[in-house]
Order: structure tokens, then C-alpha cells, then sequence
């Protein structure tokens, strides 16, 4: 009976989990840009509210900051 025996050292072993990683990711990347392609194809926007909101508060805050100051130099 002649048994295998397999041995892996430490070096090699990291490759290959740096190898599985790479791996990995690089499939994440792929699909979110075929994801992004394809709804850039059909049109498909997102929702414009939430930004329109985080401009209308930079707005007010940059009046009440305007306002502070010519408080200051008045």
C-alpha cells in the first residue's frame, strides 16, 4: 500500500491564498462593471433626491457662515 503524501510549505500555501484572493476580487470587480454597463445601457438612473438635499443643506450653511462674517465685520 503506498500512501501519498502531500506537503505544502508555508510559501507556497500563501501564494496560492494570495492567488484565491486576486481571484476573488478581480470577479467582484468584472461584475460590478458589467453591472454598471448594463444599466448605463437601459437608462436606469439613480435617485438624484439624495444629492439635491445634501446640496440644499452646503447651501444654507454656507449662508449662515456668510452671514456670520459680515456680523463680525460690521
Amino acid at each position: 500500500m503506498n500512501a501519498l503524501f502531500a506537503y505544502i510549505d508555508p510559501g507556497t500555501g500563501q501564494l496560492v491564498l494570495q492567488v484565491l484572493a486576486m481571484t476573488f476580487m478581480s470577479m467582484i470587480l468584472f461584475f460590478q462593471s458589467v453591472k454598471a454597463y448594463v444599466i448605463g445601457f437601459f437608462g436606469v438612473k439613480r435617485s438624484a433626491k439624495v444629492d439635491t438635499e445634501s446640496q440644499e443643506v452646503q447651501a444654507i450653511k454656507l449662508e449662515e457662515s456668510l452671514q456670520e462674517s459680515e456680523q463680525k465685520a460690521a
